[in-house]
């Protein structure tokens, strides 16, 4: 225990003499007494204060330091040599304990002999010469080397060997590079040194207390960058393996990871090798391997380091295509070894992802269990609605190397590949084109695009064919048109007038089996029954919700049958546009048949009614505004059966026919709708009040045509009463004010709409003005009014 304390001091003492040397050796050299001192000589002061530091520190046995003095064997030049009890200091036990001073050929002493005082431990005091030079002489080599370089030795200056020797001092008190080599194969591999731990700021921090020197403790730092960044990697890696919750394109991050993990497994182990051997042998300056070397080997296994910490650090919360886009977003980098690193580590992270791409585009299967895939499919929505609802595009799941074109290719591919096999029921084209040979992966996107093209164009074809001769799509827009848009003449004029008396009775007398039988009828009779009986067989009656007072004409429609899969184009929400715009045209349609109805039996029964003179004014002025009314319903009824429905319809025919896959095929029928409801309601977003007042005036046509009907009808009860020159004058002049009445709102409804369909932006409204006022009768009405 004395010996260790003894050690302790030594080197407590040691530490103390370092820093008061360097302190002294800084000191710049000045001039003393007038004379000039060399800058290698040591000065006055600097000798001074040398020599207190060895007088403090322990010459005496009253020292604090080493209490009990030591008694050494001193060895003299020669061969002569004598026992001499002789006091050292802490400072000589430490240097001669450090190797720095042979006390054996110390010549601070001169060869006397001892006296009786001497034996008593009385100190010898040396000369100012020799306390000057007493470490400085002892600190050269014993002479076995030749006497040329023992004198180039001697004749060094002081202060440069007091700072040589300072410099052996140091070197023998720092830490040996073996050991350092050691601690560093263990920080490499996440595990603590001896001198090097880890704290918990995710950094290494080399002990204070070691002696290593500044240069040394710099490499060491740069070195700790490769154990920090393989801790890091490591760990997310171990965490994340065998959790599920990553999915499987996460699993194959973590594995490519492990991939580049085991290549610097490797690395460690050569050099663990290496440095195992140096250790063995404790020959660090002749093995070649050294700090800086071993700086200098790691550098490519610390730049992969780097870029797997940053993809970790980027990657963490990013899943399926979110974190094969992260990554692939590295490839734009402008360093071609970054470039290569990331190429290499996508081909491993992306094998899921193109493993679900090919099932997807080939097969039309959906294997995502853990959601990662670009394409959602809820399970829950009917087949009915499978193009329309079960299939969804993620954009946040899209890779960045697919681009939203392509990606809206792969999303119809594999919905036509599902359309054709459970509504269209041709599995076996499915099953026959799978693609089974075909592989998809990471690496050339032009050719991915290639294929992706080409798979489209196939399945997309397919499905179009089917569609157009299987289940006669053509046909069904063909029907539409022809029933539910009146295109069909002569069956809409056997309809009309077979329904016309039982439509004018209160709705809630109407039955349906009794219109569907007139509706057949009205089949048989026109060129309708010529038509698919398919056709036919899908066209029916449909009455709407009854209200109080209504009539017949008011609930009655055409209905038109749709099932899979054309009801993916003609959708529950086409099929309500269809019905509402039957409902206008039929009504349209009513008015043109009540007028044509009150105008021929006007002119059928006018020399009867001439028979009373106070009713021919009356008679002529309703001839003249029914006219006026029935050239306003003509004009508009041209305009919506000819320059709306016929122009959409040739618009239709040319887009289905270039028409490249399903979605574009719903596109233009979407578009052939949008058109005829905007101009033939005259809907448009500019001014909302076109179609009310469009309403206004056919509610204005039809009480003008009731107040015909009580002229007419008053007439022959006046011309059967026979007494024509005394009518009731009260019941006819009530009827002229409300024919008067309702041709005037007429008119004024008539020249609004007029007006306003002059100043609009669309070409085809404005002629429609044209059309109803050639001859510019309203616009004169303007003037007047």
């Amino acid at each position: 225990m004395t010996s260790l304390n003894t050690d302790v001091e030594y080197e407590r003492i040691t530490r103390i003499l370092n820093s008061l040397v360097k302190h002294f050796l800084r000191e710049p050299t000045n001039k003393t007494s007038g004379k000039d001192v060399k800058a290698t000589d040591l000065t006055l002061r600097q000798q001074q204060t040398f020599d207190f530091c060895i007088r403090i520190l322990g010459r005496y046995t009253e020292c604090d330091l080493c209490p009990v003095p030591f008694t050494e064997h001193i060895y003299w030049p020669g061969d002569v040599f004598f026992y001499a009890h002789v006091r050292f200091s802490p400072i000589e036990r430490a240097f001669a304990h450090r190797g720095l001073q042979d006390l054996s050929k110390s010549q601070e002493f001169e060869r006397i002999k001892p006296t009786s005082e001497e034996l008593k431990f009385e100190r010898i005091k040396p000369t100012s010469e020799e306390l000057k030079n007493r470490f400085i002489q002892n600190t050269l080599p014993i002479p076995t080397l030749s006497s040329k370089s023992s004198k180039e030795k001697e004749s060094l200056p002081p202060k440069t060997i007091l700072t040589k020797q300072l410099a052996i001092l140091e070197n023998n008190n720092e830490i040996s590079e073996i050991l350092l080599l050691r601690d560093i194969v263990f920080i490499f591999q996440g595990i603590d040194g001896q001198y090097i731990k880890y704290n918990k700021n995710s950094s290494y921090i080399i002990d204070p207390k070691a002696e290593i020197s500044r240069s040394t403790r710099g490499i060491l730092h740069r070195l700790t960058e490769l154990g920090r960044l393989f801790r890091h990697v490591n760990d997310f890696v171990c965490t994340n393996v065998n959790d599920t919750s990553i999915g499987l394109v996460g699993q194959a991050f973590c594995y490519a990871l492990q991939r580049e993990l085991t290549e610097y497994y490797k690395f460690i182990a050569v050099l663990e090798a290496q440095v195992t051997k140096v250790t063995d042998s404790q020959q660090v300056e002749h093995s070649g391997l050294s700090l800086k070397r071993v700086l200098a080997w790691t550098q490519e296994s610390l730049l992969n380091l780097r870029m797997m910490s940053e993809l970790v650090d980027c990657c963490k919360q990013k899943r399926g295509g979110a974190l094969v886009s992260t990554i692939y977003n590295y490839t734009n980098h402008g360093d071609p070894f970054i470039q290569q690193f990331i190429n290499n580590m996508l081909e491993e992270v992306s094998r899921p992802f193109f493993e679900m791409l090919q099932r997807w585009v080939y097969g039309g299967e959906l294997e995502d269990p853990f959601e990662e895939f670009f394409v959602a499919c809820d399970p829950n929505v009917e087949e009915e609605d499978l193009w329309q609802s079960k299939y969804t595009i993620r954009p946040d799941m899209q890779p960045t190397f697919i681009s939203p074109l392509l990606a809206k290719k792969i999303f119809a591919i594999g919905k036509s590949l599902n359309f054709i096999r459970y509504s269209c029921h041709d599995n076996d084209w499915v099953i026959t084109n799978a693609g089974a040979d075909k592989v998809l992966k990471y690496g050339d996107i032009i050719a991915l695009e290639c294929s992706i093209d080409a798979t489209y164009t196939t399945t997309s074809q397919r499905l179009l064919n089917i569609l157009f001769t299987k289940y006669k799509l053509k046909e069904h827009f063909t029907a539409l048109k022809r029933y539910l848009l009146l295109g069909q003449g002569d069956f809409i004029q056997h309809l009309m007038a077979q329904l016309g008396p039982g439509l004018s009775k209160p709705a809630n007398t109407l039955y349906r089996h009794n219109l569907t039988g007139t509706l057949e009828s009205a089949i048989r009779a026109s060129n309708a029954q010529y038509d698919d009986p398919d056709i036919l067989r899908r066209l029916d009656v449909r009455l709407l919700e009854v209200s109080f007072g209504e009539a017949g004409w008011d609930v009655f429609s055409l209905d038109y049958h749709v099932d899979s899969p054309i009801n993916t184009i003609f959708t529950p929400h086409a099929m309500q546009q269809y019905l509402k715009l039957f409902n206008f045209l039929w009504r349209l349609k009513r008015v043109e048949h009540d007028l044509s109805s009150a105008w021929r039996r006007n002119m059928t029964n006018a020399r009867s009614l001439y028979q009373i003179e106070e009713l021919k004014k009356d008679i002529n002025t309703s001839r003249l505004v029914c006219s006026e009314m029935i050239h306003f319903t003509s004009q508009l009824q041209y305009y919506i059966l000819f320059e709306v429905i016929e122009c959409s319809w040739d618009e239709l025919v040319k887009d289905y026919t270039k028409s490249g896959d399903l979605d574009s095929l719903i596109e233009a029928h979407n578009k052939y709708l949008k058109n005829i409801t905007t101009k033939v309601f005259l809907d448009t977003s500019s001014n909302q009040s076109y179609h009310t007042r469009l309403l206004n005036i056919i509610q204005f046509i039809f009480q003008y045509k009731n107040g015909l009907d009580e002229l007419h009808n008053f007439s022959l009860k006046e011309i059967l009463r026979g007494d024509n020159a005394n009518i009731e004058r009260g019941q006819h002049k009530m009827i002229q004010e409300r024919l008067t009445e309702t041709a005037g709102l007429f008119k004024r409804e008539v020249i609004g709409l007029l007006v306003a369909l002059a100043n609009h932006h669309d070409t085809d409204l404005r002629f429609l003005s044209v059309r109803l006022d050639f001859n510019e009768f309203y616009r004169k009405g303007l003037i007047n009014l």
